[in-house]
Formats: structure tokens, sequence, C-alpha cells
């Protein structure tokens, strides 16, 4: 019985280990894709010709396993005081590289639309910074309408509007929000930082991603640069190990009925 009773819990344990669902924010491996434009890095870099202030500033995406932790100047929660409209938008991720950042697409001109394109991302993490949670999206090029933004167009798309499939066991799932970081412990400069943590264990091991975030005025474009995590060779053991032991200790309770 103690046999059965260990690989039921080694079952348990490998089962979540590879599922994922449990993230936690961190800080140590950055993802961050420098735009080349204006400072050396992003960090307290924003968008040519837009407002030049930490409050303004997408610093950094890092991941660790099947977590993205998204950190900014910009306080994602409840935005800028004084500028009610300029909100978080969503976490857009490409995973068939046809998302290029700093492309021009419908340029032109200030103010906001909204277009059917996905500007070729494959995904969106449908955020709510009013309830902390998120739904994850399978977005369509005919279906899905995005909201462009004219000033800047290598911030396209900000945010998710319609259309797409929304990907089954994703749907209102919690985020993580830290506010009052310091420079310690984020690794950027500025004094104050904001961060938002989410689960990409949607995405099939393996998968080269490229994540895209911006607000609703443009002033920054934060992208990152990633791969979905291969499960160790340890970790597939011990869950095919457990599988055995919740095998034996079914049939054995098979013949006792």
């Amino acid at each position: 019985m103690k046999i059965y009773q260990t690989a039921l819990a080694l079952g348990v344990a490998a089962t979540f280990m590879l599922a994922g669902n449990v993230f936690a924010l961190s800080y140590s491996n950055n993802i961050t894709i420098y735009d080349g434009l204006g400072e050396t890095t992003e960090d307290g870099e924003v968008e040519p010709g837009c407002l030049n202030t930490q409050v303004w500033d997408l610093e950094g995406f890092f991941q660790e396993g099947s977590s993205l932790t998204m950190v900014g100047g910009f306080d994602f929660v409840n935005g800028v005081s004084g500028y009610p409209d300029y909100t978080s938008g969503d976490i857009f991720i490409d995973v068939d590289g046809d998302a290029q950042y700093g492309s021009s697409n419908t340029g032109g001109g200030s103010g906001q639309a909204e277009v059917n394109n996905t500007f070729g991302y494959d995904y969106v993490l449908d955020m709510d910074f009013n309830l902390l949670t998120y739904s994850v999206i399978k977005l369509t090029d005919s279906t899905t309408t995005t909201v462009w933004y004219g000033q800047n167009d290598e911030s396209n798309p900000w945010l998710y509007n319609t259309g797409g499939t929304l990907v089954d066991g994703y749907e209102n799932l919690a985020m993580e929000y830290v506010s009052g970081l310091s420079d310690a412990a984020t690794g950027f400069t500025g004094g104050n930082h904001y961060a938002v943590g989410v689960d990409l264990s949607f995405l099939a091991p393996g998968t080269d991603f490229t994540s895209h975030f911006t607000m609703g005025c443009g002033n920054d474009n934060l992208m990152g640069q990633g791969t979905a995590p291969v499960p160790e060779p340890a970790t597939i053991l011990l869950f095919a190990t457990g599988l055995v032991g919740l095998a034996g200790y079914g049939k054995k309770r098979i013949h006792k009925v």
C-alpha cells in the first residue's frame, strides 16, 4: 500500500509540474528586445516624440520557466494621474515569427481606430486590470479586431477587442501584480517600478515566442523574445512513474471490490 501511495503522490506532483498554471514574479532572465530608438537600452527609453518620463516607461520582460513578468515605471493598474484614457493594453504573443518589431502598418496621424488586423500576433492575453485577471485568446486574421494607435506604428496593436477563440482552460486566470518595487529588486533605474506576472504554459514546449505590450497612448512599446520551457527528462520520468503508480493503485482497488 505504501508503494502505491508514494506513486500516487509522485503522479500528482509531476502532473502539477508539467501542467503549469503556477508562477511567480522573477527579475533574473531578461528577454527584452531593445528597439534601437533613443537610449541604448529599454530602461528609461520611451518612443520618439513621446513623454520621456519614468511614469510612461515600459522597462522589461522577464521569463522564468512558463512565467512571464512585465516591468515598468508605468502603473499598469492605475495608469498615470491626469491621463484617464491612456490605460494598459493587452499582452500579444507571436509564435511563428511574422510579427515584426518596429514595422509600419496603417500609420499616419494620431488617435485610435479598430481594425481587423492581428499585426502578425497569434495569441493575446486579454487583461482585466480591474479584476487582475486575464484570458488567453487564439487570434485569427479574418475575425479578430484589435485597436490601432496612429501616432506610433511600432506600438500596434495595443488592445484586443473581439474575435478569435478562447483557449480551453485559460479563462479568467489570476495575474500577479506588485507595486513600489525598487531599482535593486528589478535591476532598472527610475526609483519606482511595477510588475505584472502571467502564465505561458498554454504554449507548446519549445515554442519560440515574441511578446508585445503597450499602453493606449503608445508612449512606449515593450517587446520580448523567449522559448517556452521543455520539461527535463527527470520530470518526465517522475510523471511516468506517477502514472504507473496510479494505474497500479486503481487495479488493486478493482480487485478488492
